[in-house]
């Protein structure tokens, strides 16, 4: 985990991946953690992890479109 961290801030230190998208990554990979933890069969803790890392996830992703719908608002002469 640590190297794909490492190239992610380097692209966000580039200004290659904003903070919207960012925030949409680390939301997507929440909810595919909380879908791993959901199918966890035999521990009784699993399902209520996977709802908050669900609710946490969710969140992540509503702030990180936000962010980019807001940039893309504000900038209307930056091509797409």
């Amino acid at each position: 985990m640590g190297p794909r961290r490492d190239r992610v801030s380097r692209w966000m230190s580039w200004g290659a991946l904003s903070a919207g998208w960012y925030s949409v990554l680390t939301g997507s990979a929440l909810l595919y953690l909380a879908y791993l933890l959901g199918t966890v069969s035999g521990d009784s803790a699993a399902p209520f992890v996977a709802a908050g890392f669900a609710v946490v996830g969710v969140c992540q992703l509503a702030i990180g479109l936000r962010v980019e719908l807001r940039r893309k608002s504000a900038s209307p002469d930056e091509p797409s």
